[in-house]
């Protein structure tokens, strides 16, 4: 619409007068669907990290147990990794969901505004040839 005749940018705006709020709609719509996604995802990681913090609980204090042998206490240093290990694996997973989740939206969401967008193409091309207007189009 930018480099449009003025004239033509108004009629085309004409045939879809509401092409900004149906826009704008849309990627509210796509708004609360990430938020809700993200919402069920922060209870299952909430739950995830609980249950990893109950066990380093755990295992602290059989590490604070005098009567431990060297091996007793080097397994248990061993196992705490292990859950720490856990944890920084399940926060990248995190961010991997997050940034795909991200980018389908986002695509979903422009392709439906370019469809709509589209369609004022569309409907300007229509009204245009019923007017027998004769003009070159434009070249790409």
């Amino acid at each position: 619409i930018p480099r449009m005749n003025p004239e033509v940018a108004k009629k085309a705006l004409e045939q879809f007068p509401n092409f900004t709020s149906t826009s704008l709609e849309v990627m509210r719509e796509y708004r609360g669907i990430l938020e809700d996604a993200m919402k069920d995802e922060r209870e299952s990681t909430q739950t995830c990290y609980d249950m990893y913090n109950r066990v380093m609980s755990a295992l602290e204090k059989i590490l604070d147990e005098d009567d431990l042998s060297f091996d007793e206490k080097t397994y248990i240093l061993n196992q705490m990794k292990e859950v720490a290990d856990e944890v920084s694996r399940k926060d990248c997973e995190k961010a991997n969901n997050r940034m795909r989740m991200i980018g389908i939206a986002g695509s979903v969401a422009a392709a439906v505004v370019a469809i709509l967008g589209s369609a004022i193409g569309v409907n300007l091309t229509s009204q245009k040839n019923s007017l027998g207007d004769d003009t070159e189009p434009i070249d790409k």
